[in-house]
């Protein structure tokens, strides 16, 4: 029976997910949390083989703390934790810009971690169409795309002048685009595991906006689930975690492949995402931030 992790399962679309592979009664899932009591309650619900290991995706000392205790092989890890400031910028323990840490670096180094353990497995990052300047959708909720300077000053929050909200969408959006550049860039390098990338759509409803004022976070979680049919780039979590499903357990995914919520490769990728120089430079950064050489990478997989 094949072995998943997910991180952030306990809410939004990684709860979904995490229901929809419970479903198919095949799995044991291994449920990657910060808050354990919350975990505990799911996995009461859940089938009896699912457990909870914690993780605080942006804690550098949490990551190492369950690479160094896992020990058993994974089909697949699902980098499912995320998030999105809207308020003043936030740090993590290690000094790290939140968005950063939580949505690129930490996925990144659990990843590195537990490479020996996903022999002949999946590594499924989750996209944003957001990571796109030219996509319409998200330019109409305010998003610019990704802007990637380095991943030094992206750490320190570096970032032009702009109000809380319009900065941490900028920034959420680069997050996004270095999530998914990494995954295409490892790709390049492994052919096992195999890594891919997909993108949920637009999910109101979710936990995405929990940092947002009241009023932005009442439309996204009532009138904008509304219109979810007439939206376009838009789903649910439960539409887009049958993709998931599917992408995990049945579908042989092309390395490095960005998926849609229907399951099949997103058109609306942006072009930066696949070139090849940029993806050499935002891994080499990212592992030079780390501490991580790329000898070092190497002999982990």
């Amino acid at each position: 029976m094949p072995t998943i992790m997910i991180t952030g399962a306990t809410r939004g679309f990684g709860l979904a997910v995490t229901r929809a592979l419970n479903a198919t009664g095949d799995v044991d899932l291994i449920l990657a949390v910060r808050d354990s009591d919350a975990g505990n309650r799911l996995a009461a619900q859940l089938s009896p083989k699912a457990r909870v290991v914690a993780l605080d995706v942006s804690s550098r000392r949490s990551i190492q703390a369950l690479v160094n205790s896992w020990d058993r092989p994974l089909h697949a890890l699902v980098n499912n934790a995320g998030l999105q400031f809207t308020g003043p910028m936030a740090f993590s323990e290690d000094g790290t810009e939140m968005t950063l840490a939580v949505n690129h670096l930490g996925p990144l180094e659990l990843t590195l971690g537990l490479l020996p353990w996903l022999k002949g497995g999946r590594v499924m990052g989750i996209g944003s169409g957001t990571h796109n300047p030219d996509n319409a959708m998200a330019r109409a909720f305010g998003f610019r795309g990704g802007h990637f300077t380095s991943i030094e000053q992206l750490a320190r929050g570096d970032s032009e002048r702009a109000g809380d909200r319009q900065r941490g969408m900028d920034l959420y959006a680069t997050s996004k685009l270095l999530s998914m550049v990494s995954m295409v860039e490892m790709a390049r390098h492994y052919h096992q595991p195999s890594f891919l990338t997909l993108d949920p759509g637009l999910m109101p409803g979710t936990g995405l906006l929990r940092t947002a004022p009241l009023a932005a976070r009442l439309a996204w979680n009532s009138l904008l689930r509304w219109l979810v049919p007439v939206l376009p780039d838009s789903s649910t979590p439960e539409r887009s975690a049958k993709a998931a499903q599917s992408l995990l357990l049945n579908i042989d995914p092309a390395p490095g492949e960005i998926y849609a919520f229907d399951g099949r490769p997103s058109r609306r990728v942006w072009s930066m995402v696949r070139d090849k120089e940029f993806g050499h430079r935002v891994l080499n950064e990212s592992l030079r931030f780390l501490g991580i050489s790329r000898q070092a990478e190497a002999a982990r997989a």
